[in-house]
């Protein structure tokens, strides 16, 4: 059989997007909440259930504040949680949706989650392990959410699964979500270079990976997917400030 330069492209995005499904499943078999909130207080199972779930409650809170000043409130029908890992927006989520689903590529965390959710009859989880969200439908969402899970993923799957949050997203629904951008030396290094280097370190063992993705590609993707920017921050990346910045787009789709 002749493997074409597409086909060799293919192939070797599927090994990478398993090579991440493998670590994550890895990462959350071991110490799940610190892997998700990396409190070097809190290393070695130190995070108490409840602690790490009020968390998720504050933070959801603090993201509808940022939803009212951008005048960006979505309706309260059905939500989205990208990148869920234990479900800690998820289940802050239920609060103010009918209906929650959240998704994650590891299987330990959506195992874990199963276990820690408090509202099974309008909370499920799902586990996807593909380059988009094709399993979910157009057009059948309200609001869509990913908080410190995008910038986990190789770069280019991150430009997928934010084309298809507009995707999903109902006519005037809204996604709010996180990325990082590399600046300064950080711009120079390769996604494939980092990760040689992340993996020689770790000896072999799962590691937490961080991929930048520039802000005007965002923007560029949002705008062809149908969507329109109704904020944008940018702040520190905490603890890794000379390599990355932190972002948060508010988008809506027309």
């Amino acid at each position: 059989m002749k493997l074409t330069r597409d086909g060799f492209s293919n192939i070797q995005q599927r090994v990478n997007l398993e090579e991440t499904r493998k670590n994550w499943t890895a990462l959350g078999e071991s110490d799940a909440m610190w892997v998700v909130l990396t409190d070097p207080a809190k290393k070695g199972n130190r995070w108490a259930a409840a602690d790490f779930f009020a968390t998720g409650k504050i933070e959801v809170e603090e993201i509808f504040t940022q939803l009212q000043q951008a005048g960006a409130l979505p309706l309260s029908g059905r939500a989205l949680d990208f990148g869920c890992g234990l479900g800690r927006l998820t289940q802050a989520l239920a609060a103010r949706f009918e209906s929650v689903d959240g998704i994650d590529i590891s299987s330990s965390m959506i195992r874990q989650a199963v276990d820690f959710n408090k509202f099974p009859d309008r909370v499920k989880y799902h586990l996807n392990a593909r380059e988009n969200l094709q399993p979910f439908a157009d057009g059948s969402y309200d609001f869509v959410c990913s908080m410190i899970s995008l910038q986990h993923i190789p770069g280019r799957f991150q430009q997928n699964y934010i084309r298809d949050f507009l995707r999903v997203l109902k006519p005037g629904g809204v996604a709010c979500f996180q990325t990082i951008h590399a600046h300064g030396w950080r711009t120079f290094i390769p996604e494939w270079s980092a990760d040689l280097v992340r993996k020689w370190r770790s000896h072999g063992q799962p590691f937490i990976p961080l991929y930048g993705i520039p802000v005007e590609r965002v923007n560029q993707i949002v705008r062809d997917a149908g969507g329109v920017l109704k904020n944008h921050e940018n702040s520190d990346h905490l603890g890794w400030e000379s390599r990355f910045m932190n972002d948060t787009f508010i988008v809506k789709k027309l």
